[in-house]
C-alpha cells in the first residue's frame, strides 16, 4: 500500500486566477441596485451578530424572515429574500433556495396580498389631455405621454432616451429604446397627429445643446439646454391626472404609461404575443400583470359570451312532412325535433 505522503496534492488555484474570479463574481450584482443589495445583506449579517449566530441554517433564515414579516409587506419580503439568497450564495456558497420550509412561510404571507399598481389613463382621458391642454404649458408632458404610451416606456427609459435613438423618416418617428430593465431592446413608431405634436417639441430644442438627451427642460413655450431629472418623469402622470381632475392623482406613478399602453393595446384586440413584443416581456404572466382589469375589457368579454349564446341554435329541426306518420301504436313523428326525438329499437 502506498504511503499517504506519496499521494499527489491537487494544485491550488493561482492567485491571479482567483482575483479574476473574485472580480467576476462581484460584477454579478446589478450595478444600479448594488448598494441596495449590500445594505440589505449587511442588515442580515448584523442581525446574526447581534443574536450570536454563526450558521446559515434554514431555522436561522426562518427566524430572520419571521421578524421581517411583522413589519414588511409581502412584496418587500420577497425582494429581501431574493437579495439575501444571491449574496449568501456568492459570499458563503450556500444555496438557501433549497430551504422549502422558508419558501412555504413566505408564500403563506403572500396569500390574499394584492399590491398597489399604478392607475391607468383611459383612451378618452388621453385624447382629452392631448387635444385640450395648452401647448404653452403642457407640450413636454404631452410628448412624454405620447412616447410613454406608444412605446410602453418606463420612467427611466424616457429619462435615458437620446436624440440619436429617435429618427425622423418622412413623417414617422422611429424610436429605439436601448436602456431597458430586461436588456431587451424595443422599437416603436409615432405617426399622424402624435408625430406633429412631437415634432413641434423637437423643433424647439436649442440648436446648440450640450446634452444628448432627447427630453430637455420646457418652460413657457421654449426648450432650454437643461436635462430633466428622473424624478420629474415619475411625476408626469400625477400632473396629467391633476389637470384632468382625476381622483387619487398620486397613484398615477412613473409606471402608469407602461400599464396604460398594455391595457389599451389588449382592449383594442392585441393578443398576448403582440403584447409581449410591444413591452419586451418574456413571460406571459408578467405581461398579463400589466393589463388593467378594465371595465371596457369586461364589457367586451360579456358581449362575446352573450353573442355566442344568442346566435347559437341549440335545437335542430327535423324536416318531417306535415302528415302524421306513426310507427307503431301511439308513436307520432309529427313536429319532432332532435332534442325530443326518441330512438326506438325493434323488440326481439
Amino acid at each position: 500500500m502506498s504511503d499517504i505522503s506519496d499521494i499527489e496534492e491537487l494544485p491550488s488555484t493561482p492567485p491571479h486566477i482567483s482575483e479574476k474570479a473574485e472580480n467576476a463574481v462581484q460584477n454579478i450584482l446589478p450595478q444600479k441596485s448594488k448598494k441596495v443589495y449590500e445594505k440589505l445583506y449587511q442588515r442580515f449579517m448584523d442581525w446574526r451578530n447581534t443574536n450570536n449566530i454563526s450558521t446559515f441554517s434554514e431555522n436561522v433564515l426562518i427566524a430572520y424572515f419571521q421578524e421581517l414579516m411583522e413589519t414588511m409587506k409581502s412584496s418587500s419580503t420577497w425582494t429581501h429574500y431574493s437579495i439575501i439568497k444571491t449574496l449568501v450564495n456568492i459570499n458563503h456558497n450556500i444555496n438557501i433556495s433549497k430551504y422549502k420550509k422558508l419558501q412555504a412561510l413566505l408564500k403563506r404571507k403572500s396569500e390574499g396580498y394584492v399590491g398597489k399598481k399604478a392607475k391607468i389613463f383611459s383612451p378618452e382621458q388621453i385624447k382629452t389631455f392631448i387635444d385640450e391642454a395648452p401647448d404653452e404649458r403642457f407640450l413636454f408632458l404631452k410628448v412624454a405621454m405620447i412616447f410613454g404610451i406608444m412605446g410602453a416606456c418606463r420612467r427611466h427609459e424616457l429619462h435615458d432616451l437620446k436624440c440619436e435613438n429617435v429618427k425622423d423618416m418622412n413623417g414617422i418617428l422611429i424610436v429605439n429604446v436601448i436602456e431597458t430593465k430586461t436588456k431587451v431592446q424595443r422599437t416603436f413608431t409615432i405617426t399622424g397627429k402624435y408625430y406633429e405634436i412631437s415634432k413641434k417639441y423637437m423643433n424647439l430644442r436649442p440648436k446648440i445643446c450640450p446634452t444628448p438627451s432627447f427630453f430637455v427642460n420646457y418652460l413657457n413655450g421654449k426648450c432650454t439646454i437643461q436635462n430633466i431629472g428622473i424624478n420629474k418623469f415619475g411625476d408626469i402622470g400625477k400632473k396629467i391626472a391633476t389637470y384632468l381632475n382625476l381622483p387619487d392623482p398620486n397613484l398615477y406613478t412613473g409606471h402608469c404609461f407602461r400599464r396604460t399602453s398594455a391595457t389599451v393595446l389588449v382592449d383594442a384586440g392585441g393578443d398576448i404575443t403582440t403584447l409581449k413584443r410591444h413591452g419586451g416581456w418574456k413571460s406571459n404572466s408578467v405581461a398579463e400583470g400589466y393589463i388593467e382589469n378594465s371595465v371596457q375589457n369586461k364589457i367586451s368579454i360579456s358581449n362575446t359570451i352573450l353573442n355566442s349564446i344568442e346566435t347559437s341554435n341549440n335545437e335542430i329541426n327535423v324536416n318531417i312532412p306535415s302528415t302524421s306518420r306513426s310507427v307503431g301504436p301511439g308513436i307520432n313523428f309529427s313536429n319532432c325535433t332532435i332534442n325530443n326525438l326518441n330512438i326506438f329499437k325493434k323488440s326481439d
